[in-house]
């Protein structure tokens, strides 16, 4: 018994000097401090693997660090935790790139050519000057997405598209009817989004393109985490092929040209860039998913916090009851509603349109460390480690948003009279766009369709839970690629058109986008 004893003594002394000979992760004193793991090599892996984005908080509530490191394999993570420090990782966009784990994610989800590979890598981190690829795709891409005419077009089409899904829940008269919320935000948010972006040849009008990328986005992880994906992910791969053969087809047939001002500087980008048509196609699926993905998963959680909480309702009713006018005809009332307004004069939505993303986002922003260098004079970080900063982090932490942190408070962005928090909200701890110079390009006109949407609903319907209670679904199965959390299960509810709305006819009006809503630290000016 006892010689088996120091058998066992001997064999974990052994593979103890062996993982901290050959694989251990060297430690320069200069660096973030380091967090161990009880389990040696797999251990933060692991608690990745099972928790996601909320290990993160959990390593924050353990250890309170304003920057850590996180040993992975023969690699090393950077976790930055404090907002100064994010400011400071902002302010480095070269040396703390952004474009290279970009590129990556691009190739390995979109299955471009090697040849397409090829043009992304070409000066990817603008080393050589402003040129390539990279730079010209994202140059192209905020100039579309800016506020202006273009962008202004894509807001109008998508308009016109809620107002007729929400024109259709009404077909039924005065009657109730029966959906499920998550299930009517997610096709209804494709088809008014894909529209806007794609024109009238939009690929997404057949249902089995709009059900195949889907399929391909709940396969996401698998594909990237994978080095066979085509094995592992089979499912996901051909649901990607078969969107990618649409969009094939839609740039063959130069229907393109009837889209909007984003999809067209896209297309001339590339082809300026000697980039396939095949690999164009590839590229948009990866596109899509960036404009997507979260859209509607906000929309369900702003009606759901909406509905759940009557006082906030009605608070946002009687705002937003100050952007509508109304003219008299002979057929009844005609309500138009100044879409643009809302975001000027309805203090207390906006907030709570914050107040969802702050709950409910939890993206990663990412960034590839290029060569030594010193983060605010303190902290060394290595070539070729990874910085992360996960905004649930930011999101969940009590010393920014106060004691009531994990509460919705649809007041807590509010200002003057309005004002209702003990902690003036930080607008720099908000993340759910990102920051610096890989701020979301789409995030005016995200924002504006989850407004909109909202607002149209509010007006006009009441909903209520099946089951009779508002009960907030579970976000473990949500995509760790996903930045707003995706419900694990639907809710089915009762649409009910509001009383005194039944002869009213609904005009929604929107101006052009000479005015930017600030929910990023970078677009406000306060």
């Amino acid at each position: 018994m006892k010689e088996a004893i120091w058998i066992s003594l001997a064999i974990v002394a052994a593979s103890s000097w062996l993982f901290n000979r050959f694989l251990a992760v060297k430690q320069d004193p200069q660096e973030p401090p380091l967090v161990p793991s009880k389990i040696p090599l797999f251990g933060h892996l692991i608690g990745l693997v099972m928790r996601k984005n909320d290990y993160y908080v959990d390593l924050r509530r353990k250890h309170s660090l304003p920057i850590y490191t996180l040993p992975m394999l023969a690699s090393k993570l950077y976790v930055v935790n404090s907002i100064d420090l994010i400011s400071s990782v902002q302010r480095l966009p070269k040396i703390l790139a952004f474009p290279p784990i970009e590129a990556k994610f691009a190739m390995t989800i979109c299955a471009s050519s090697k040849d397409g590979n090829e043009i992304i890598a070409n000066n990817l981190n603008g080393e050589e000057g402003d040129w390539g690829y990279s730079y010209d795709a994202y140059k192209s891409m905020h100039s579309a997405l800016a506020p202006g005419p273009g962008l202004d077009g894509m807001n109008r089409i998508m308009i016109q598209n809620i107002a007729h899904s929400l024109n259709q829940l009404r077909a039924q008269g005065d009657q109730s009817l029966t959906m499920r919320l998550g299930e009517w935000s997610r096709h209804e948010i494709t088809m008014a989004t894909t529209n806007s972006v794609y024109g009238r040849c939009n690929p997404f009008k057949d249902p089995n393109v709009e059900n195949a990328f889907w399929e391909f986005e709940k396969g996401l992880v698998m594909i990237l985490i994978n080095r066979l994906p085509s094995l592992t992910a089979r499912k996901a791969c051909r649901a990607r092929d078969l969107v990618g053969d649409a969009f094939r087809h839609y740039f063959e047939a130069k229907h393109h040209e009837y889209g909007s001002t984003l999809v067209q500087s896209r297309y001339d980008t590339s082809m300026q860039n000697k980039v396939s048509v095949g690999d164009i196609a590839r590229f948009e699926v990866g596109n899509t998913v960036a404009v997507l993905v979260n859209t509607a998963p906000a929309v369900f959680w702003m009606l759901f916090y909406l509905y759940s909480n009557p006082l906030a309702l009605q608070e946002c009713r009687d705002e937003v009851e100050s952007v509508v006018s109304d003219t008299n005809e002979t057929n009844g009332m005609r309500r138009t509603v100044h879409i643009t307004s809302v975001k000027q004069n309805c203090p207390v939505l906006t907030s709570a349109f914050q107040e969802v993303l702050r709950q409910r986002t939890s993206g990663t922003q990412v960034r590839q460390v290029m060569q030594d260098t010193m983060l605010d004079g303190r902290y060394l970080l290595k070539k070729d480690a990874t910085v992360i900063m996960p905004s649930l982090v930011m999101h969940t932490d009590p010393a920014v948003w106060g004691p009531d942190v994990s509460e919705f408070n649809h007041k807590r962005f509010t200002k003057g009279k309005n004002a209702q928090s003990s902690h003036k909200p930080n607008s720099k701890a908000l993340r759910a766009f990102g920051g610096g110079t890989t701020l979301c390009p789409g995030r005016h006109f995200a924002t504006t369709e989850i407004l909109a949407t909202v607002v149209m609903f509010i007006l006009r319907y009441d909903l209520f839970p099946l089951d009779d209670r508002w009960t907030p679904p579970k976000t473990e199965k949500s995509n760790i690629a996903a930045v707003v959390m995706e419900p694990d299960t639907d809710i089915m509810v009762r649409v009910v058109p509001r009383e005194g709305t039944a002869d009213c006819e609904w005009d929604f009006e929107l101006a052009d986008s000479t005015m930017v809503f600030g929910v990023a630290a970078e677009d406000r000016h306060d």
